[in-house]
């Protein structure tokens, strides 16, 4: 009877990824393996190749902040709630965008699943809490889809110009400094609340 894994292949995955993501691709399986507490025959049993575990390691996988927000259940203070929900989402995408940055110039994109890529899919379920956070009058009636979109929307772009500025000479990203993660959530945030606050 052959015996059970010790560890998960999540585990695997989750070391990989962490050593991949400062390491790259050169990074090697042996240390992912001492890691990870397992022997390097261990992960070509169970993935075959490097490249392989590279491209499971990278890919994207269900945030925690959604399995959080399913089922949505708003309160009383969206507001607050909308800061600390979108804070994990901006540093999802960060994160995201470093795996993608990294497989691509592997030259070794995954074929995606046939799932809604995932600021679409993060757009539906904000979309959702913010469509009963109105029902509940914790919002002033609007268009629940538009405005899930003006916040992820907001929060991709903030992702890309800032992973890009990182890449331009000096005297460029100065011109487009913006606000620190967290302050540029918080902003977002005030700003849009103008528009959507429930009647007082």
């Amino acid at each position: 009877m052959p015996r059970r894994p010790t560890i998960s292949n999540e585990k695997i995955l989750e070391v990989a990824r962490q050593v991949f993501l400062e390491q790259g691709f050169g990074a090697s399986t042996l240390e992912i393996a001492e890691k990870a507490n397992i022997s390097e025959a261990s992960i070509f049993k169970r993935f075959g190749t490097k490249q392989a575990l590279f491209v499971a390691a990278m890919a994207t996988e269900k945030p925690l902040w959604i399995k959080q927000l399913e089922p949505p259940t708003p309160t009383t203070d969206v507001k607050a709630a909308l800061i600390e929900i979108c804070e994990p989402i901006l540093a999802f995408y960060q994160e995201t965008l470093a795996r993608v940055t990294m497989l691509m110039a592997q030259g070794k994109m995954p074929m995606p699943p046939p799932l809604p890529p995932p600021f679409v899919r993060d757009a539906h379920v904000l979309a959702k809490y913010l469509e009963q956070a109105i029902a509940l009058g914790h919002l002033r009636s609007c268009d629940s889809h538009t405005l899930a979109h003006i916040i992820v929307g907001a929060i991709v772009n903030y992702v890309m110009t800032e992973n890009a500025a990182s890449k331009w000479p000096e005297k460029v990203p100065a011109l487009m400094s913006s606000a620190e993660p967290n302050q540029f959530i918080h902003d977002l945030i005030e700003t849009t609340w103008v528009g959507v606050a429930p009647p007082s």
